[in-house]
């Protein structure tokens, strides 16, 4: 497999640098649900001695691998690299030290001869109410959103803001089944939602075109419902704003006579 040729052969120039103390994966291998597809988070630990040292190879060490086609440097929690290679792999490579070790993931360990990683723990919190009802509440708003593009007669515009509504109720009906990582939403969701939920999105993704916005709106409203059925918790949300939905979309906001008219 791609991912793990790149993995052996990456972490073995790292190793022969002699500039950090351990190799990590985070992301899908890290909670060992990655597959051919997946692309590689790795993490390098070195000395705060050693950090500056190790950022001038980085790229010299990706290298090894195969040809690079793109790379950029970001600053998220640790610096880092990204790449793309030649056949399309991508890896984010960081760079951290052991104290400044983010520990909010689980990881899977390549190198570690020192064991600074054998008591390795992480906390990974649910999803919270508060993030919930922020999605709750963007479905309902994007419908008042893209009503004004569809009148607009802006059609991919209408679609992209569905789009992102579609992707927070994936989030809801994800956090019924899958709490601790529901905040990813779209990613591996045939695997996890029901199948028949994720149909319904195939479907909702499918309409997202002219003819197709008032059936995409439906399976947003019919996909809150499932969640409202499912939810132990609705404080917060704003019921009199959905059941106001359930009664005007596709009449109030996406009128038919609109298009209609139009042609």
């Amino acid at each position: 497999m791609r991912t793990h040729d790149a993995i052996s052969i990456i972490s073995q120039s790292i190793i022969d640098t002699g500039l950090c103390e351990a190799i990590l994966l985070k992301g899908s291998f890290g909670r060992g649900d990655d597959d051919a597809f997946s692309d590689i988070d790795m993490y390098v630990v070195t000395s705060p001695e050693h950090y500056d040292a190790f950022l001038s190879k980085r790229y010299d060490c990706l290298l090894s691998y195969r040809d690079i086609v793109f790379s950029e440097e970001n600053q998220f929690a640790s610096l880092q690299m990204l790449a793309i290679y030649d056949n399309g792999l991508h890896i984010d490579l960081y760079t951290t030290t052991q104290e400044k070790m983010d520990h909010s993931d689980p990881i899977k360990v390549c190198y570690d001869p020192n064991h600074l990683f054998s008591d390795y723990s992480y906390v990974h919190e649910p999803i919270s109410q508060k993030e919930l009802v922020s999605h709750f509440h963007n479905v309902l708003y994007g419908f008042v959103e893209a009503d004004s593009a569809f009148r607009r007669k802006n059609y991919p515009w209408t679609a992209r803001i569905l789009d992102h509504s579609l992707a927070s109720a994936t989030i809801l009906l994800r956090s019924l089944v899958d709490p601790e990582y529901a905040f990813l939403g779209l990613k591996k969701a045939n695997e996890i939602l029901p199948s028949d939920q994720y149909d319904l999105l195939v479907d909702a993704y499918a309409n997202l075109h002219e003819g197709g916005f008032w059936h995409t709106n439906d399976i947003l409203m019919h996909s809150l419902e499932l969640f409202l059925k499912g939810t132990p918790d609705t404080s917060g949300l704003n019921l009199k704003f959905y059941t106001w939905m359930q009664e005007n979309i596709n009449q109030t906001l996406f009128p038919k006579s609109t298009v209609t008219s139009a042609h």
